[in-house]
This record gives C-alpha cells, structure tokens and sequence, in this order.
C-alpha cells in the first residue's frame, strides 16, 4: 500500500537542562505514524553536535513534525544547540511544526494539559516512572558507566513519543477539519 499526504514524524528532545545555554541534548527521538522509533543518543557530551546533525538531517525528510509543547521547548533548545553548534537549520525549519499541546489548549477544554493528564483523560495509558524532570540525573549516571540509566532515558522517550502519537491519531479528525493546510 502506497501512503498518500505528507511524510509525518513525532519529536522529542531529551536534554541535560531546560535551558539551551546551560543544558545540551542528551538524545533525540523519532516516530513515525506507525509507531516505529528512532533513538539518536549523545552516550557523551562530545557526540552531541554528531547526533543533532545526524536527528536535523533525519528531520529533514518530513514534511510535518509533531511535538508536545515542541513550540516552547524541544524546537527553541534545537535551534540554540544548533546555532552554538554551528550548524545549518535547514532541516527543522523547512519542515511544518505541528504542536500538539497547543492545539489541544485551543480546543479541548481540560484541568490540565501536560501530556499524562490529557493522555488519560482520552483513555491512553502513559508511563510516569521517569520524567523529564528525571533525565539530567539519569544522563549524569549514564555517563558514569549506568547502562540501565541510558536505557530508562531512551524508554521515557519512547514512551512520550508513542503517548503523543496515540494522542495525535485520537484528535486526527479534528486536526484535519481544523488544519486543511497540513494536507493530513
């Protein structure tokens, strides 16, 4: 079977701080509309200009890029990074930023909107045994040999990617009648 529209993918940058000048990307994950995953990870800080080269040029494939809150942290901490990186944008900004978070704000009306809540308030199941909050310290064991730390960091992104994506598929309708522009 042939896929018509646009070439999707979900994003999720992993990074060792929230702010792009004190925190470098830890990892970046793919998936794409059929659930298969990618994991690019920095196993040191040096390898980290490699894997954000390596995650724009894999995004640079897509037409459309699907994030959760990607507008207010995994797109600006890739553009910094890659700026102190020297490296070309290209890749992210030739393809179409769809925020989730977003537009799930705009047009479901919930107590709260951070991923876990809103993925269970549709009925998708989401793992909280790590956190965002969790992957600096995770990061600083990894680099000290923690295999296991490394891997909890690569299955917490896994699991946000895989939620977003559930998430995404659930509101498809909505997000076609709404967005006829991401010709989804």
């Amino acid at each position: 079977m042939v896929r018509r529209g646009p070439r999707i993918c979900f994003l999720d940058v992993e990074s060792s701080g929230l702010e792009a000048d004190v925190g470098l990307i830890v990892g970046v994950g793919f998936m794409d509309l059929e659930g298969r995953f990618k994991w690019l990870y920095a196993d040191e800080p040096a390898r980290e200009r490699e894997v954000l080269k390596k995650a724009l040029e894999h995004l640079s494939t897509h037409h459309v890029f699907v994030t959760w809150n990607g507008g207010r942290f995994d797109v600006p901490f890739l553009y910094s990074r890659a700026i102190k990186l020297r490296l070309s944008l290209e890749g992210i900004i030739k393809s179409i930023h769809f925020d989730l978070a977003e537009f799930i704000r705009g047009h479901l009306k919930l107590s709260r909107m951070d991923l876990y809540h809103v993925a269970k308030f549709l009925g998708i199941r989401k793992n909280i045994s790590v956190e965002g909050i969790d992957v600096p310290s995770l990061y600083h064991e990894a680099l000290r040999g923690n295999r296991r730390a490394a891997s909890r960091i690569r299955n917490h992104c896994r699991d946000d990617l895989e939620t977003t994506r559930r998430i995404f598929l659930r509101v498809l309708p909505m997000v076609r009648a709404m967005k006829p522009e991401l010709a989804l």
